[in-house]
């Protein structure tokens, strides 16, 4: 009697073995179910074809994902382009509604295109505000219609709008500096607007696949629950609060509100006087952070954004070198609130540096999946440089104007006759023009710049009532070849000394030389002005310098023709339309 409890049952044994057999034979179900719908998520998505490359475990995740953007980036056979840049320049206003006591405005622009809205300084008590600052957009296709609004700040109440209009933009091109009426009908405001196509490697489609990756990975690691982000600013959901500041937004006098800090976006929410003031700052339009002073003693951080962004749901305010910024001061720890910001703006740029590597050696290894019979080959233009990480040595997005032409000889021909120290035509060419102390530079190699590069100086001959008679100018030139030595890349950034505000600006040149069949070459010259920091006179300035440059280009070649034919080079075998000069096919 005393061991029957070290003994089980009857009843008890038969339970157990009920509820054995009863978890044996769920088991044997629910896991001969699991691998049939294992199998069936396998043969919807069959793994990639091998090529000469195998599929590491790494990429393999989004091998599949990126297959119909990679589709859609070689689709374009016809046109290496897949993205449009329409760049908008707010130059001036004027005879604005006058909204305060003292019959001016405290007016600033809001500009929409499409899904993207950027803001544009507020100029202080004026009817005729100057803005000069410059807002880009990028966008699918053309034709694309951009919106207009001129508001009038106020401190305390919302702010009301003096006027507005929409342009329509129908092609690629210049829009040269023209006035527009709003529907005011007695107001205006003068705009620059261009566009042109981007190429491939810049495609809006891909960039935002990455940055819409790495969110959806991000999310996926993280507890995506409401927050003020979302209560506030209307964010997504993987938009999570990382830090929180309280501190005052610097406009008309500094709004108090709380900085909110996330993986993506700096925010900033105020609420003083009933007026509702939001700010979101993406990372990815982010130049600078600088630690400032508001008032000289007030520390403060700035945050400065990259050329082109605009302000983001406030009028930012504008720094001497033409970018805008938001500053935010009253921090009860600025130095460490800055460490915060700076840290999390480098872990955001590293990141992203990091998902575009990611994403292009999966597309290589996406691109080796596909069958040889389905491989597409896309035309590149103007990537004939070599791929490596030198220096650039102009500032591509600033060359705008092209000019066309055929040369009666080789690209290595031309740099030779032409070009290299022992030529004595540009020497010639620039005597010509009646430019004095010439002193040209040996060419050589350079650390910073793939190929050679050499320095020229000379006084020029000023055009232009504005300026004086003759101007001190230096000219750096570089030059290399594409790897098969057809195609040359001469690049000139030069420099006017004496003309005014000739600190703000390079004019910036392009040429791509590549050998045709027949002992010539086809030129493709691009043109630009770039500027260091704005000036009342920019638009000016960009177009009479641009026309002018495109004259000396036109006579340079002019008068190479002409010294290709009393140097006795071999022009035989070659058509008729790069024997003689030509009029220049000027885009």
């Amino acid at each position: 009697m005393l061991l029957d409890f070290l003994f089980p049952s009857c009843w008890e044994v038969k339970v157990a073995l009920s509820s054995s057999l009863l978890v044996i034979a769920a088991f044997l179900t629910w896991g001969k179910s699991y691998a049939h719908a294992a199998l069936g998520r396998r043969s919807d998505h069959p793994p990639p074809r091998r090529g000469n490359e195998t599929t590491t475990a790494e990429n393999t995740e989004i091998v599949l994902e990126c297959e119909d953007c990679k589709e859609k980036l070689l689709s374009e056979e016809d046109s290496p382009y897949s993205a449009y840049l329409v760049k908008l320049e707010l130059l001036a206003g004027k005879n604005l509604f006058g909204s305060n006591l003292d019959g001016t405005s405290d007016a600033y622009a809001i500009i929409t295109c499409g899904s993207q809205t950027k803001y544009s300084s507020m100029r202080p008590c004026s009817r005729d505000p100057l803005w000069g600052e410059e807002f880009n957009f990028f966008v699918d296709k053309l034709p694309v219609e951009i919106s207009i609004a001129i508001h009038d700040w106020d401190i305390v109440r919302q702010s009301t709008i003096l006027g507005s209009l929409v342009i329509p933009i129908e092609r690629e091109g210049q829009i040269g500096a023209n006035w527009y009426t709003l529907d005011s009908k007695t107001s205006g405001v003068c705009l620059y607007i261009s566009s042109f196509k981007l190429p491939s490697v810049f495609c809006r489609t891909f960039s935002s696949f990455i940055i819409a990756d790495a969110r959806r990975r991000k999310s996926s690691e993280i507890c995506c629950k409401s927050g003020p982000l979302q209560a506030i600013f209307s964010l997504p959901l993987d938009e999570v609060l990382s830090h929180s500041y309280s501190c005052a937004l610097e406009r008309s006098f500094l709004y108090h509100g709380r900085m909110y800090v996330s993986t993506w976006n700096i925010c900033f929410h105020s609420n003083v006087f009933s007026k509702q003031m939001k700010v979101v700052i993406p990372f990815g339009d982010i130049y600078e952070i600088q630690r400032s002073q508001h008032a000289c003693i007030n520390p403060a951080i700035t945050i400065i954004l990259q050329t082109g962004s605009g302000g983001h749901g406030v009028p930012p305010l504008v720094g001497p070198s033409g970018r805008v910024k938001y500053k935010f001061a009253s921090f009860w720890n600025r130095n460490h609130s800055f460490r915060a910001l700076h840290h999390t703006l480098k872990i955001y740029q590293a990141w992203v540096g990091a998902e575009k590597k990611r994403m292009q050696s999966a597309l290589g290894v996406c691109s080796n999946s596909i069958p040889i019979g389905k491989k597409r080959t896309s035309k590149v233009h103007g990537s004939i440089a070599k791929a490596n990480e030198s220096q650039a040595f102009v500032n591509e997005k600033m060359l705008v104007c092209s000019i066309k032409d055929n040369f009666p000889c080789t690209s290595e021909h031309f740099f030779t006759l032409l070009l290299s120290d022992d030529s004595k035509f540009f020497k010639e060419f620039l005597l010509a023009r009646n430019d004095t102390d010439i002193c040209l530079g040996f060419w050589h190699t350079s650390d910073e710049y793939e190929g050679i590069v050499r320095e020229v100086t000379f006084r020029s001959l000023c055009h232009s009532p504005l300026c004086p008679p003759d101007t001190a100018v230096t000219e750096w030139q570089h030059a290399f070849q594409s790897y098969d030595n057809t195609s040359l890349v001469f690049e000139t950034v030069q420099k006017a000394h004496d003309v005014p505000f000739g600190s703000y600006f390079e004019i910036h040149s392009r040429w791509i030389l590549s050998t045709n069949i027949g002992n010539s070459c086809s030129i493709d010259v691009n043109i630009g002005i770039n500027f260091s920091r704005w000036c009342i006179l920019q638009s000016r300035i960009r177009s009479g310098a641009t026309n002018q440059q495109k004259k000396e280009v036109e006579r340079f070649l002019e008068s190479a023709r002409a010294f290709l034919l009393v140097s006795k080079y071999p022009i035989d075998g070659m058509d008729e339309e790069s024997k003689h000069p030509s009029s220049a096919a000027v885009g």
